[in-house]
């Protein structure tokens, strides 16, 4: 279970210092690709299965996706250990990725987008309700695009009243290198994206202040495919690191994933089956 726990803080640090354009745009297109890999597949039923650095099967744990008929909406259950179930809801239409909806004690989350006619996803709603204490957050991004469907820019309106300004900065092939970020016109942030020669992102990185120098974020690989075969993410608060590396089916299909330390040990690994 210690692995788990380490996958979700992880994940919530992502959660805190966003790169926007990354996971608005970038991730929401990879999903929709995924999505489009399932149903090309006619798959119906996505299971996972978690092992402990031991290599010992961690019992209790679930995770499992189910697949409407009409390929329409896709429940994730997930359970660890602990034997609590809890399941969410993400619905597309025309291929793509339209709303999700959790809820984890207590806390009500909802997410809905819209499309351009381009490729991007235009505006993304993100709506958090505590149902303990009957409050609800509000946070909308609000795209951008130029005549060639390339990002601009993007407003993140939280509560209808805190706005921040993210700006895009594309190098001469039109990929994104910068992402600024502006509140009351005074600069907050910026981030910085590498690629490779075959427009592949490499890495995405920042200044750290604590340091005094620039930092990467994440780094990463890809196999001949051109598919992720290596994600490598540095803590924000220390010099730790965890290194993520995948494999795939025939049919390019996520097959496996393990997570390593700095010392190389294993922390822990999913095994994916497909029906």
């Amino acid at each position: 279970m210690k692995w788990l726990l380490t996958l979700c803080l992880s994940m919530l640090l992502t959660n805190l210092f966003s790169q926007y354009y990354f996971n608005d745009l970038v991730a929401t297109q990879q999903a929709n690709e995924q999505y489009k890999l399932l149903r090309g597949q006619k798959i119906k039923i996505v299971k996972a299965t978690s092992y402990e650095p031991d290599n010992s099967i961690n019992e209790g744990f679930l995770l499992e996706q189910d697949i409407s008929l009409d390929g329409k909406k896709i429940v994730l259950t997930a359970a660890t250990s602990g034997g609590k179930k809890e399941a969410s809801t993400t619905q597309y239409e025309l291929g793509r990725l339209k709303r999700s909806h959790s809820y984890t004690n207590g806390i009500d989350t909802k997410t809905e987008y819209t499309y351009s006619d381009k490729v991007w996803v235009q505006r993304i709603v993100f709506t958090t309700t505590d149902t303990a204490m009957k409050s609800t957050n509000t946070e909308v991004h609000e795209w951008s695009f130029n005549e060639l469907g390339q990002p601009v820019s993007m407003i993140k309106i939280k509560n209808k009243t805190d706005t921040t300004q993210i700006e895009c900065i594309r190098d001469e092939q039109g990929l994104v290198v910068e992402e600024r970020w502006k509140r009351k016109n005074r600069g907050i942030e910026t981030y910085y994206y590498y690629y490779d020669a075959k427009k592949q992102l490499t890495d995405i990185v920042r200044f750290n202040a604590r340091l005094k120098k620039f930092l990467p974020d994440y780094q990463y690989e890809y196999d001949d495919n051109g598919r992720i075969s290596q994600l490598t993410q540095f803590s924000l608060s220390s010099a730790s690191y965890l290194v993520w590396k995948y494999s795939y089916t025939d049919q390019g299909l996520k097959k496996e994933e393990a997570a390593f330390d700095k010392e190389r040990k294993l922390v822990g690994k999913m095994v994916y089956s497909y029906e």
